[in-house]
């Protein structure tokens, strides 16, 4: 039979007893096609792996698609799409069976949406996730095989067609797909002889990676996620490339990639308001050199989500300070409304605090009763006026005895009235519900932040400026407080307990191995370290049992032996049980 093409597959069944039938092809890989599989024994749609009629004859080609088939089923995280079965056509052809995903792939998502900050980070945060398993590397059984093989994997074709979103209830849940070209970097076994010729998608490619160097790790695929979020955040390309054309050769991408500095993120349009932070992290991943760009994605992972939430910070912030300068170019004195701190002491103050509302344009004319009471230039004050105060006629002489309609006040400094201290003008905000409702929304920002938010957004402390120079210095004054008592004094411990909500809802959510990972990062001098540590053994014994029962015992009894004595040896006996009974299953 012809096989040439992809379609003539369609309609065919293959497998162990004919399981699979071929219904429709979904698209195309490094090494395979992918086809919309039936499952005819569980009547269950599937995606389907046929290695490339051109790759078939190489027996290099369907070793490394094997071995794709291996790491993709050992990869056991909810970030990599799960592999379920492996077989061979009657004419010869490898494939493997996948889990079918519904929803769309990054690269669909960009061409009819520009995510959000919130939704790119939480993307890129799912895709460090899947590739910190697959850097960190999996141990294979073989077998027959007396010892274990451990291996990394680099993917080294991150793009966004190879990342696909699911939609579900709490977002977005996102899943890496196609494996095929992935470098596997052996430490117990030979390395591949195949060919060092560029397999992969020059868009994405780091430089290293380009230029055929051997050793490529995990940091050749954080270049490529650099890439991917320049691209989500401005929907431009760092190098001035039309991000839609496909003709560009592949040339210019090398020297692009391999020579030319990327523009800087915020130089691109749309994206001046973001924080020199955020670009930071972004531009830090395209650097030329392996060593130069971050570590891990894990070090990348905190390093985003640290920059996103100062990002919001800085927004809300000056989006408050321009509604200030908005309100002191409109606004009027009669927008300005006095109210006591101190609503205890309002009610002694009767002759001198009378609170009249705005819309009410009746007053008595009784100067005890005025509302608009300002120290005079003088400090001599007749003592018969001690609770009415000192008064000011207003600027306009037009309207100067209408004192009751200026309802701005300012306590006098005198030693005598210590109950006029307590009052204090505040300006309402026009957005303060608005600004209220952002930060309910919001979290995952530090408590302290999130105070200093609202005072800010909700009610101004200090009266309407006459002027503008007078409104530059209560800014200068409100974010030099924010600075000191958000930044020295909060921020260690902002840090650590958001370290510790991470941890506490990752064991919560039985996300074990984000449990472990982030525990490791909290050292001993840390106020936290004690709390952490109990919940990071816990988190072990609970994902060696997890692991236990899934059949995957060395590796159960690998996260077990970084337990405590005391555990270890609880635990051992609890795995050996589940493994006794799967052998002798």
């Amino acid at each position: 039979m012809n096989s040439s093409t992809p379609n003539s597959w369609i309609g065919r069944s293959i497998g162990d007893r004919q399981r699979y039938r071929l219904e429709k092809r979904l698209g195309m890989g490094g090494m395979g096609d992918v086809f919309l599989a039936m499952d005819t024994r569980i009547g269950k749609q599937v995606a389907l792996k046929l290695l490339k009629d051109t790759l078939v004859a190489s027996k290099e080609m369907r070793r490394r698609f094997e071995r794709e088939v291996e790491v993709c089923a050992a990869l056991d995280s909810d970030n990599i799409v799960k592999v379920s079965d492996y077989g061979v056509t009657d004419e010869g052809y490898p494939f493997y069976v996948m889990e079918y995903l519904r929803g769309e792939t990054l690269r669909q998502f960009l061409q009819h949406d520009r995510p959000s900050l919130e939704q790119t980070v939480s993307i890129i945060t799912q895709v460090c996730k899947g590739l910190q398993l697959a850097h960190k590397g999996v141990t294979l059984w073989r077998e027959g095989a007396t010892v274990s093989e451990h291996i990394q994997v680099v993917h080294r074709d991150l793009k966004p067609d190879n990342i696909f979103l699911v939609p579900t209830d709490s977002g977005k849940l996102v899943k890496i797909v196609d494996f095929g070209i992935a470098k596997i970097r052996n430490e117990s076994a030979e390395q591949t002889n195949f060919t060092n010729a560029f397999i992969g998608t020059f868009r994405y490619a780091a430089p290293e990676q380009l230029r055929g160097e051997i050793n490529l790790d995990g940091r050749a695929d954080i270049y490529s996620l650099g890439i991917i979020l320049y691209e989500m955040l401005s929907a431009a390309d760092p190098f001035g490339f039309s991000i839609k054309s496909r003709n560009i050769s592949e040339a210019s991408w090398i020297f692009a990639h391999t020579g030319e500095p990327p523009k800087p993120l915020r130089s691109q349009p749309g994206c001046e308001n973001l924080s020199s932070q955020l670009e930071a992290v972004v531009m830090r991943c395209l650097e030329k050199k392996p060593g130069d760009r971050f570590a891990s994605v894990e070090e990348l992972n905190l390093a985003l989500r640290a920059a996103a939430e100062s990002s919001a910070f800085d927004n809300l912030l000056e989006e408050t300070i321009a509604q200030a300068q908005a309100w002191n170019n409109e606004g009027s004195d009669a927008e300005t409304i006095a109210r006591p701190l101190n609503p205890a002491s309002e009610s002694k103050r009767e002759e001198t605090i009378a609170q009249i509302p705005l819309a009410n344009p009746v007053v008595e004319h009784k100067h005890e009763e005025t509302i608009a009471q300002i120290p005079l230039a003088n400090p001599v004050v007749e003592h018969k006026h001690e609770e009415t105060i000192a008064q000011i006629p207003l600027a306009n002489p037009v309207v100067e005895h209408k004192h009751e309609e200026t309802i701005a006040q300012i306590p006098l400094a005198s030693p005598a009235q210590p109950q006029r201290e307590e009052t204090i003008a505040q300006i309402p905000m026009k957005n303060a519900v608005p600004a209220t409702e952002w930060l309910k929304k919001n979290p995952q920002l530090p408590a302290a932040k999130i105070n200093i938010k609202q005072n800010v957004a909700k009610q101004t402390i200090f009266q309407k400026p006459k002027d503008s120079s007078s409104l530059k210095v209560i800014i200068a004054v409100t974010l030099f407080g924010v600075s000191c008592l958000g930044g020295f004094f909060a921020y260690p411990f902002i840090t650590s307990q958001l370290a510790l909500n991470k941890i506490k809802e990752a064991q919560t959510k039985a996300n074990y191995e984000e449990c472990i990972n982030l525990s490791k990062y909290v050292t001993s001098d840390a106020t936290i370290y004690p709390e952490v540590q109990e919940i990071l053994n816990k988190c072990r014994v609970d994902y060696a049992l997890k692991l236990a029962q899934r059949n995957q015992c060395p590796k159960a009894y690998k996260i077990n032996e970084e337990n405590p004595q005391s555990l270890l040896e609880k635990t051992k006996i609890k795995i050996n049980n589940f493994c006794e009974v799967t052998d002798n299953f």
